[in-house]
């Protein structure tokens, strides 16, 4: 496998595992709320209140399909997912793996700096 295409691939898996590093994160099991509409940009101030009641019922009925949908492309790219990590080979998966690590390690330095910035400069 040429090297250029074993770096690609490499890029794209480690993508694609801090991503779902991330989403795994942020997916947190939370219940749903009460269903809340939002109107699209510029509308609020040009709806009735009528208008504005029709079209988070609207929203409404649209909410749970394309939850179902988004449910569904999830189960897909994990699919996927996993189909590229089949390609490779254990010592690119192990390296793979440091990559996102040390990224994330990277990450947390930054936001630990950023926090301490805003803390320094709240105090000034």
């Amino acid at each position: 496998m040429p090297t250029k295409t074993l770096a690609i691939a490499s890029l794209m898996l480690l993508g694609m595992v801090a991503y779902s590093s991330l989403s795994a994160q942020e997916a947190e099991p939370t219940t749903k709320s009460e269903f809340k509409g939002r109107l699209p940009a510029y509308w609020g101030d040009i709806v009735t209140n009528d208008q504005r009641a029709k079209i988070y019922e609207i929203q409404k009925e649209y909410d749970s399909q394309i939850d179902k949908l988004k449910a569904e492309i999830e189960k897909l790219e994990d699919a996927m997912k996993k189909e590229f990590a089949s390609v490779l080979t254990k010592p690119q998966l192990d390296r793979i793996k440091e990559m996102a690590a040390e990224e994330e390690l990277r990450r947390q330095k930054n936001e630990t700096a950023k926090k301490a910035a805003a803390a320094a400069a709240a105090s000034n």
